[in-house]
């Protein structure tokens, strides 16, 4: 009677005395062989080549190539390793993200020695282990998710969204006192069947004026006057408008008992605060009758719309320029671009293309806009599972035909890096201050937005050195045509922005761009929409 082998198990860590403290559990049976250690994700790809393990104990969170981009490569490379991911975070895109890429079982590192040991098994034998902890963040994804679904329906109305909280905020807060009011006097849900006398004062008159949550515990001073006496915790969100910034509303949550976790507390009503923005939002551009409009005046109205869209102006960042511009053809335009405030004082940064011109475009872009958005703070490190997601609602939620080109970037203004999804867009360029290289282009990582229900994007990174200047562009700008007919072409862009003084800003660089193509479709009728952003880092 032979033997039955044990389980070859690789360990990825990059802490060395994690990677002892796991080495001292996984050698207390026979029924698993330890084969190697990793500090960060490449020496485990390049482990994983050597020795073929049968299980990879993976982390998330590691220098250079990070546990999710490690977990897709191995099973992309070697679909019969299993990864399992041992980790101490417990966000719902860091779940998500870990198992879209090919983890069987997710577990917190307070896990013990012999649940590790027989979650290991578990997974070699081909099945799934998620700790109990991931397990309530999926399950308060999936009601997030489909609150979103729901919100984002053709026929949005107060009523809808009134009858969509009642569904899902018991299930998200079921031992809560909830309130969601809008300003000035609208509640659009208070938990039922509890009464509570005196009913609490969750201020909103002094969230008008609050720019971020604000947490108030049991005799502590309430920030309009008078003690906080209704309950153990009371957490208040303001729901910011989309395009304004300003309060419109807030989430009022009290709880009788101790919060055990007040920080996943406030990211769920954060997440449901950004949720009832987009779909105010919406309810705000349904009620202005997009398909009925059919006079000049009323596409003007529509272009009015679109204007809202587009920031106002781009953000301030120490160390680095941003210049933009939208051209539109008409009075409504098929391009747009936004920018995203992220965790960790990141940027999202995003130029986009929609097929398409008129009152479906001009709503198409405005439910993409709204959904890039929300995807983006929900994934605030991952754009290509950022614009999956968006996909996904695309097929899901909106009808007709359209699709959208879009390059998504999320900038960490701290190190320069620059993680990037091109969705069948014009590639940016990026023009280096040295000499030996002077300039790259960020190709296609993936088909554009709303072809194909089964498309994926790859994640690409890149670092930009002071000196170096990033231009993104729409395909109005190569495209734009002289009388004769020639486009202006991407080597008369190239070599536009080549010949601009190295010492020029943002603004100055994006100006003499269209100031080139002004001269040269001088006379020529029958552009396309044009839009540019700039993006410099200081020397």
């Amino acid at each position: 009677m032979s033997e039955i082998e044990p389980i070859r198990v690789v360990i990825v860590d990059d802490h060395s005395i994690v990677r002892r403290g796991l080495s001292a559990v996984l050698t207390t049976t026979d029924q698993i062989e330890l084969v190697g250690e990793a500090e960060d994700g490449r020496a485990a790809i390049e482990l994983c080549q050597r020795v073929q393990p049968d299980v990879v104990l993976m982390d998330l969170i590691m220098p250079g190539v990070d546990g999710i981009e490690t977990t897709r490569i191995i099973h992309q490379r070697w679909p019969q390793i299993q990864v399992l991911v041992l980790t101490s975070f417990t966000e719902q895109e860091m779940i998500q993200g870990a198992l879209e890429a090919g983890a069987r079982g997710y577990l917190l590192k307070n896990v013990k020695g012999h649940e590790l040991i027989e979650a290991i098994i578990q997974v070699h034998q081909g099945g799934q282990t998620i700790s109990q902890e991931a397990r309530k963040t999926l399950h308060l994804s999936e009601q997030l998710s489909m609150l979103d679904g729901e919100m984002l329906q053709d026929d949005i109305s107060v009523a809808n969204i009134t009858d969509s909280l009642k569904k899902h905020l018991p299930f998200l807060f079921p031992d809560y006192f909830v309130q969601v009011h809008i300003f000035p006097d609208q509640d659009l849900y208070v938990t039922p069947d509890q009464e509570m006398d005196p009913k609490p004062d969750f201020g909103w008159e002094w969230l008008q004026t609050a720019d971020e949550e604000e947490i108030i515990f049991k005799g502590r001073e309430l920030p309009w006057g008078g003690g906080q006496s209704w309950g153990q915790v009371m957490l208040l969100t303001p729901i910011q408008g989309k395009n304004t910034g300003k309060v419109i509303g807030g989430i009022g949550l009290l709880s009788g008992d101790v919060v055990p976790n007040i920080d996943d507390l406030a990211n769920i009503s954060g997440s449901l605060a950004e949720l009832l923005s987009t779909a105010i939002d919406r309810l705000r551009i349904s009620n202005q009758k997009i398909s009925s409009l059919q006079s000049t005046e009323e596409m003007q109205k529509v272009g009015k719309l679109q204007a809202h869209i587009l920031p106002e102006n781009p953000p301030y960042l120490d160390g680095w320029e941003i210049a933009s511009r939208l051209v539109p053809a008409k009075e409504t335009s098929g391009d747009f671009y936004d920018f995203i405030p992220l965790v960790n004082d990141n940027w999202g940064i995003l130029i986009a293309d929609v097929t398409d011109k008129g009152f479906g475009a001009a709503a198409f872009i405005a439910m993409c806009s709204s959904l890039i958005r929300t995807y983006a703070i929900r994934f605030p490190t991952l754009p290509a599972l950022a614009l999956s997601s968006v996909n996904e609602r695309i097929f899901t939620d909106m009808r007709g035909g359209l699709f959208l080109t879009a390059f998504y970037g999320i900038l960490e203004p701290q190190t320069g890096r620059l993680q990037y999804v091109n969705a069948g867009h014009k590639p940016p360029i990026l023009f280096g201050d040295m000499e030996s290289k002077p300039v790259d282009k960020l190709e296609q990582t993936g088909m554009a937005l709303g072809i194909s229900e089964e498309a994926t994007w790859q994640q690409k990174m890149i670092t930009l050195s002071p000196g170096d200047v990033l231009v993104m562009y729409t395909d109005g700008i190569t495209e734009a045509h002289n009388k004769a007919g020639d486009h202006f072409s991407e080597p008369r862009l190239q070599a536009a922005a080549i010949g601009r003084k190295k010492e020029n800003s943002a603004v100055e660089t994006l100006e003499l761009i269209l100031e080139e193509i002004k001269d040269f479709t001088a006379g020529a009728t029958g552009q396309d929409d044009m839009a540019l952003v700039v993006l410099s880092k200081d020397r």
